[in-house]
């Protein structure tokens, strides 16, 4: 016995004890089939180095064609069980090249039993003996089968297959080195056998196959990836024991932690039908302890346990899942119980495993109930308005003033309440809003409108304020109808209209004498020359000259009576008026020369300094002498009664927002604390005075889009005046 004869055995022994291994660890991971691929493979190896030991030792032709014969089973389940764990690992391979590879190794096994003494030689007409190392080793001689070429062709199918696989692992992935052993030493064992083979064909003394590197490196690969796969074993059960440690100290805080934050939590199992709970949720859902407990535990205690677990069964179907019911506990109390978690579902789509958390959100849902009556009991209609422009919430007040059902106006664009008209506007100002949210009145410089669901439009005030809720930015808009307010606001312009009415006929009566005085003059006049012009037709008809000079007089002076009459008819006149560009210079020397009888009658001398070119502006001419006449009848009423400069300043001048009139006097002045009230209703300074004069004028001047204020000049004496805002 020599070397050969211990260090064969040792690696056949080295492979079948891999084989064994690889065996043991595919028993227990069964899904892991490339255990079993590399089992038969390293067997295969044991057996190949048995029957090569086998040939080495060969004393007959016979005996040789016989091991050879059998060693062909060996080297193709070598071949199957490479092809197939490679494809098994990586599966990167083409599958026709690698049933292209087995199909030819079949072909080559059946050719070995079916020519020849086997599929390298036709006859193994004797043995011959070389020295190798020491050791005398056998190798068959004779006429070669020309059916080994199949063999080769299966051996080349299966380098380029394996050569394949390997080039096509991407580099740097976790495949790559595990792929760089495997198929590069089954490469160089396939090699080796290829040379082996080919050193017979050439008629060259023949090495023994396990006397080439490629046995031991394949060998050391099996052995290495076994260690490998035994070292990441203890590293992952390490790092298991160490996952369940720290999740059982997770379990143990998030348990601490669900219990200060009343958290009940559980899991339902229903493919085993198990139902386990913590003891928070036992305590909110009334049982009488934690772990394991029956699956319909969760509906035990509901007020309604069918509709219950209706709803539950309804909501798994979704991966996520919340509901809410009702409970009443053994001891009495009544509680929200809201269930919430995620589902686990099986290839068919039932439940599989539940999971959740239960809270109780009785005092939530209380409190949800008291603010939707404070928000259904609302004076003003509010709407909350998703960012894409729908409805989400709309309380009664708002279903009642737009005229929709409340299920309607929920989820209806909020265009749909605005004018047809305006929508686009509305739309436009909406996403302008939602850039620069801010509490604000929606559309201050404009007039509001809604639309009701009749098609009646209606005004509205409309106040916004962004809220955000579930992480998204919503509007919330207070929308009140002001149709009674426009209406009483009518009402009270109409009553306005009607006072200031029954002030200027108050102040005409007061002003018959000057009117009546005023009228005296041209009708005398008129009669004087009507007079005339009878003397000289009776005298001298011919003399039509001067009749034409006297009936000239007389339409003139009969056009300045109608101007009398007309602008007593204007200042009686009640009636809805427009405001047209005028001449505030105009309109004071109108009104001055309407009152000239009765200052001169009062004994006041009046004083016009009015500024040439002035700027137009907008208004009712009889308003505001209306308003002049108030002002121009108190300067006079505060003059002294004691003869003296009795005279009164009417001045007109441009201002920095627009025409600013004054009315100057020299009596004593207006207490400072009247100052702001004397534009009071029935606030006056006077004996026998109503008070409401001079609220009259502040209205008319409010309405033309002015303002009017008093104030003392020195050294004696008041001054009021009215600013109008110029054209355009």
């Amino acid at each position: 016995m020599d070397w050969v004869d211990y260090a064969w055995p040792m690696l056949a022994a080295a492979s079948f004890m891999l084989g064994l291994m690889h065996a043991v660890l595919w028993v227990n991971r069964r899904h892991e089939r490339s255990y079993l691929a590399f089992a038969v493979a390293a067997a295969s190896v044991g057996a190949i180095a048995l029957f090569e030991l086998a040939s080495f030792r060969a004393g007959t032709p016979a005996a040789m064609a016989d091991v050879i014969l059998y060693w062909h089973v060996a080297i193709a389940t070598l071949v199957w069980s490479v092809l197939y764990a490679t494809h098994v690992m990586y599966g990167v391979g083409s599958p026709l090249l690698g049933m292209a590879a087995a199909g030819t190794r079949l072909m080559a096994l059946v050719l070995n039993f079916a020519t020849g003494v086997n599929l390298n030689f036709e006859a193994v007409e004797r043995v011959g003996h070389v020295a190798w190392l020491g050791a005398d080793v056998a190798y068959p001689v004779g006429p070669l089968n020309p059916w080994a070429i199949v063999a080769q062709i299966s051996n080349v199918l299966v380098v380029v297959y394996l050569a394949q696989t390997l080039y096509r692992v991407p580099r740097g992935s976790p495949l790559w080195d595990s792929a760089l052993l495997v198929c590069g030493g089954w490469l160089l064992m396939v090699v080796t056998m290829l040379a082996a083979t080919l050193t017979v064909v050439l008629g060259l003394p023949r090495l023994p196959l396990g006397t080439s590197p490629s046995f031991v490196v394949l060998v050391g690969l099996l052995s290495a990836l076994l260690l490998r796969e035994l070292f990441r074993a203890q590293r992952l059960d390490t790092m298991l024991r160490e996952s369940e440690q720290r999740s059982l100290g997770r379990q143990r805080e998030l348990e601490l932690a669900a219990s200060a934050a009343r958290l009940g939590l559980w899991q339902w199992d229903m493919a085993r039908g198990s139902f386990n709970q913590n003891a928070t949720n036992a305590l909110l859902l009334g049982q009488p302890a934690a772990g394991d407990a029956p699956p319909g535990a969760l509906f035990a205690h509901a007020e309604s346990p069918e509709e219950a677990e209706r709803m539950f069964r309804e909501a798994i179907a979704a991966p996520e899942y919340e509901i809410d019911y009702r409970v009443r506990r053994p001891d009495g109390v009544r509680a929200w119980i809201r269930l919430r978690g995620n589902v686990e579902h099986d290839a068919a789509g039932h439940p599989r495993t539940v999971r959740g958390v239960t809270i109780d959100v009785t005092r939530r849902r209380e409190e949800s109930g008291i603010l939707r009556t404070l928000l259904e009991s609302a004076p003003s209609a509010l709407l909350l308005v998703e960012p894409c422009g729908t409805v989400r919430y709309a309380n009664l007040e708002a279903a009642r003033i737009f005229g929709y059902p409340p299920e309607e106006l929920v989820g209806l664009p909020v265009e749909a309440l605005v004018p047809h008209d305006v929508r686009e506007l509305h739309l436009r100002e909406r996403m302008r809003y939602l850039d620069d949210a801010s509490p604000r009145a929606m559309a201050a410089t404009r007039d509001v409108h809604g639309l009701r669901r009749d098609g009646e439009q209606f005004p509205i005030e409309a106040r916004l304020s962004a809220v955000e809720l579930d992480g998204e930015l919503r509007v919330m808009v207070a929308v009140t109808d002001l149709s009674a307010r426009k209406q009483l606001e009518y009402e009270m312009a109409m009553e306005r209209e009607s006072v200031a009415h029954l002030a200027r006929v108050t102040m005409l009566g007061e002003l018959s004498g000057s009117l009546a005085h005023e009228l005296n003059q041209p009708l005398a006049a008129i009669l004087s020359n009507a007079q005339a012009a009878q003397r000289i037709l009776h005298r001298d008809p011919s003399d039509l000259e001067q009749v034409h000079e006297i009936l000239a007089d007389i339409v003139e002076t009969d056009r300045r009576a109608g101007q009398v009459i007309g602008r007593l008819r204007g200042m009686l006149r009640r009636e809805a008026r427009e405001f047209v560009p005028l001449d505030v210079n105009e309109v004071v020397q109108e009104c001055v020369r309407l009152m000239r009888n009765d200052l001169l009658n009062r004994r006041v001398s009046y004083r016009l300094n009015l500024m040439p070119g002035l700027p137009a502006c907008r208004g009712d001419a009889i308003q505001l002498q209306q308003v002049l006449m108030n002002l121009i009848r108190n300067a006079c009423d505060a003059l002294p009664e004691e003869r003296g400069e009795r005279i009164v300043r009417v001045r007109t001048n441009r201002s920095d927002t627009g025409v600013c009139t004054e009315v100057v006097d020299t009596g004593s002045g207006i207490d400072d604390g009247m100052l702001e009230r004397i534009f009071t209703p029935f606030e006056t300074t006077k004996a026998s005075g109503m008070g409401m004069g001079l609220a009259v004028c502040r209205t008319i001047i409010r309405a033309h889009g002015g303002r009017i204020w008093a104030e003392n000049v020195k050294p004696r004496g008041a001054r009021v005046s009215f600013e109008l805002p110029v054209q355009g």
